[in-house]
């Protein structure tokens, strides 16, 4: 009985400092990349955010309709879905 007690002791220790350790896993390799890496673009061209000239993107009729189409989006209300909700009584459907 006594030699048992002492098995269960010894692999709870074990366990438990186990459990306790450090190990590195990929996101602790790789923590604080992009901040340095934002850091050092910066220092490589403090500039870089200073533009000279109007912003790159969509044409102006392009931009116009997707903006027109994402207004468009608001004026029919969404539909109506159904909720479920699972308690410890069973299934229920609202």
């Amino acid at each position: 009985m006594a030699r048992l007690l002492l098995t269960i002791l010894t692999a709870t220790i074990i366990a438990g400092s186990a459990g306790c350790a450090k190990f590195e896993t990929p996101v602790d390799s790789f923590y604080g990349t992009s901040y340095e890496l934002a850091r050092q673009s910066q220092i490589h061209n403090p500039a870089a955010g200073i533009s000279a000239g109007p912003p790159l993107g969509l044409e102006g009729n392009v931009a116009v309709k997707t903006i027109l189409r994402y207004e468009k989006g608001f004026d029919k209300p969404a539909p109506k879905t159904s909720t479920y909700s699972v308690d410890s009584g069973g299934l229920t459907i609202k």
